[in-house]
């Protein structure tokens, strides 16, 4: 392969895959001044940039997943406060219907007969 072509098929400038070439990065031999370059060595390249891509595709649907996890969060953590809240009101009602309850048994005889008297007199 060419430069050129190098360059296009890795999606790179001439500098850099020239810069790549020097670090020993891509297989090439120079013949009459110009390069050519190894197909091994850029489907080798190519390859590490496909997984750096599913790298970063993993990478955003992980902190698409957290952010959806976070909301879903945020959402639960409402409904059980909201719970919490019905519950403490029952829980309440319930007490102030044991203490009516228990102020009526403690009426002595004789104001639960004064009350029935005056029931039944209006």
């Amino acid at each position: 392969m060419t430069i050129q072509e190098t360059c296009q098929r890795l999606c790179k400038s001439e500098s850099t895959i020239r810069r790549m070439i020097k670090a020993g990065r891509l297989i090439a031999h120079k013949k009459d001044g110009v390069y050519d370059i190894s197909n091994e060595s850029v489907n080798d390249l190519s390859n590490d940039k496909q997984v750096v891509d599913n790298d970063k595709t993993n990478e955003q649907i992980d902190n698409a997943l957290i952010t959806q996890l976070k909301l879903e969060n945020e959402s639960l953590r409402k409904q059980v406060d909201q719970q919490q809240a019905i519950i403490m009101q029952l829980s309440r009602n319930q007490q102030l219907m044991i203490e009516s309850s228990e102020q009526k048994k403690r009426r002595s005889w004789l104001s639960k007969l004064f009350r029935k008297a005056t029931d039944t007199a209006n």
